[in-house]
């Protein structure tokens, strides 16, 4: 049986002869997937390869809509033979990579895979992005779900539309039959900018940007502009089979659009405000447009892009997309990320475990081996079937760990919420002792009475060990809390006069302060109201598994260094030695870290102002 590619995303399945073979589609499926690879493995030196994902939506509502189209013009469009090819695409490969992750977690990182199994339902039902969302509102629950599968919000959003477009294609063939197939594509595409609204609409400044990155509803619409081309395209083909002209202006169009989509993947940080009020539209639309010029047979774009090493990547895409992230977590969590020339070994594994991963497909789709056992091939073939043995025993293990893995992580936290509300309940009642003993004693000299304190579920885990040793200080610390969050409890404690000379700043694991415009001008608005005159101390982060800790890092380290004010506590510097201090969850300290955690704050709080006052009196040069 002669097999090719087909248009979608990967896979090789027969192809219809009423479906004529588009150029170019696999240079921007490469495309596409060099963003993202990119992003993942460098994403604060490509922080906006994330928008290959809609130029990869872009082309799943094309593709779909196209062969759906040529088909139903046909007759040969079958609902029961569209849904079995839709599982034959997705589920063999990536099944393979989430048993065979999981089978290595389960030897190495058993704590990654201990309550996996929710998250496996929610990736094969096909809602793993609303389950994300679901996790990221709960601040527990995100903290102890890091997870290699984080990625495959994508694939949730995907198959929910494989599922939901032989009912988006009915409208369309409903409106076509009564006002025509021109009014019928119109529709369709007035409802994609319409939905291409909600994301604009539904950006507020203070509200986590996960919900329109995730939300199905807010990223349809590049599947549905797709879509529209594609119909577009499937019957524009239908009057005429002329091809259309060329001319230097579409040339010229395509490079620029080329470079814009370059700049996109360079600059465009998914943090910025104006990602989300029409930047990303923006690209999405350019994206519609050089994918028409691409397959535009009266220009060579297409051939240009269907060179070897493009169209090798493009029809890779799929499973260098779903084995990246498990591999870079990884590495990751096993600190080899610290290794020489780590990207290119992450890389490497990578395209060895696509390579296998899509030969094992092919050889579940066809039932047949993807190799010859004849000639040559035979030890080829032989690789092959060593090689997946070994995975499948792999394989079978991770599926004994996902199969025995809890619903829930509620050891850890049940633990934290224990602990934590503990310390809750008892903070009121010793901050009122607390300002009571600051308001009698005075600074005429050094002393660490009075301090002011701002902080995350870090320090309020902590809140009993820091009075311990700063006693007389004012403690405002709460689960969740990220930097927006510290400005009002400055100015709260401020109009209590609980806001002294020393105020100690523990904000950053919740999420960035660092590495986007709102986050940065939501930290200086903290830093600016508590001004100059204050000696300020900020406790950097130690959370692994979360994407801002290095940025959030540097840019304390930064402000440390460039106002005289602000003092580093090296949070980080001492708990990255002593992992035996941390709880289950790998980022809040135990019963000894939280003592360890309280001296650190007072020893280099001490520190510093014995210094600043020794340098005041002469006795010694002021240092930082």
């Amino acid at each position: 049986m002669k097999r090719n590619h087909d248009l979608g995303v990967g896979y090789s399945i027969k192809r219809y002869r009423s479906v004529t073979r588009l150029q170019g589609l696999d240079g921007l499926r490469a495309l596409a997937i060099i963003g993202v690879t990119l992003f993942h493995m460098f994403p604060e030196q490509v922080p906006g390869g994330y928008m290959g994902v809609s130029l990869f939506f872009v082309l799943t509502g094309f593709l779909l809509a196209y062969t759906t189209g040529k088909e139903w013009m046909d007759g040969k469009f079958n609902l029961v033979r569209y849904y079995v090819k839709r599982i034959k695409r997705i589920y063999p490969s990536m099944v393979l990579m989430l048993l065979v992750s999981a089978g290595v977690f389960y030897f190495y990182a058993p704590d990654v895979i201990a309550a996996i199994r929710p998250e496996a339902e929610s990736v094969l039902l096909g809602y793993n992005n609303w389950w994300q969302l679901e996790q990221n509102a709960d601040y527990f629950t995100r903290i102890a779900n890091a997870s290699p599968f984080t990625h495959l919000w994508f694939m949730g959003i995907e198959m929910q539309y494989y599922a939901a477009w032989p009912l988006i294609f009915l409208l369309f063939a409903g409106i076509s039959s009564i006002f025509g197939k021109k009014i019928g594509v119109v529709v369709l595409g007035v409802i994609g900018l319409i939905t291409a609204g909600l994301m604009p609409l539904m950006y507020i400044q203070e509200v986590d940007i996960t919900r329109l990155y995730y939300g199905t509803d807010t990223r349809v619409y590049a599947l549905l502009l797709g879509a529209t081309m594609g119909l577009a395209k499937a019957f524009s083909a239908e009057k005429s089979g002329a091809r259309s002209g060329s001319n230097a202006i579409s040339y010229f169009a395509f490079v620029v659009f080329l470079g814009m989509t370059i700049a996109s993947y360079m600059f465009l940080d998914g943090q910025n405000s104006i990602t989300y009020q029409g930047g990303m539209l923006v690209m999405t639309l350019i994206f519609c447009v050089m994918l028409i010029l691409v397959v535009d047979k009266g220009m060579v774009l297409g051939e240009l892009l269907d060179n070897p090493l493009l169209k090798w990547i493009g029809k890779k895409s799929y499973g260098i997309f779903l084995w990246q992230y498990p591999v870079i977590f990884f590495f990751s969590h096993m600190g080899w990320n610290t290794i020489a020339y780590y990207p290119v070994l992450e890389l490497f594994i990578i395209l060895l475990l696509t390579i296998w991963s899509d030969a094992v497909s092919e050889t579940i789709i066809w039932l047949k081996l993807p190799y010859s056992w004849q000639g040559v091939a035979k030890a080829q073939c032989a690789v092959f079937l060593m090689v997946t043995l070994v995975g499948c025993s792999i394989a079978a293990f991770g599926f004994k760990g996902v199969a025995e893995s809890a619903a829930a992580k509620e050891d850890i936290i049940s633990e934290l919420q224990m602990r934590l509300q503990k310390e809750e309940d008892e903070l009121e009642r010793h901050n009122q002792e607390a300002y009571e003993l600051a308001k009698k004693q005075q600074m005429e000299q050094v002393n660490l009475n009075g301090i002011a304190c701002i902080g995350d579920s870090v320090m309020l885990g902590s809140a009993n060990s820091i009075r311990k040793v700063l006693p007389g200080c004012y403690i405002d610390a709460a689960v969740s809390r990220y930097v927006g969050d510290g400005l009002e409890a400055a100015q709260l404690m401020d109009e209590q006069g609980r806001l002294g000379n020393v105020v100690i700043v523990a904000l950053g694991t919740n999420g960035p302060i660092a590495g986007g415009e709102r986050y940065e001008e939501q930290t200086k608005a903290l830093l600016d109201y508590l001004g100059p005159d204050r000696q300020i101390f900020w406790v950097n982060v130690y959370a692994p598994h979360v994407k801002w800790q290095n940025t959030n890092n540097a840019y304390i380290a930064k402000m440390a260094a460039e106002h005289s004010n602000v003092h580093l506590i090296d949070w980080y510097g001492l708990i990255s030695q002593h992992p035996e201090w941390l709880s289950k969850d790998g980022v809040h300290p135990d019963d000894a870290g939280i003592v360890q955690y309280a001296q650190l704050l007072r020893n280099r709080v001490a520190e510093t102002l014995a210094e600043q006052e020794l340098a005041e009196k002469g006795t010694i040069p002021e240092q930082e």
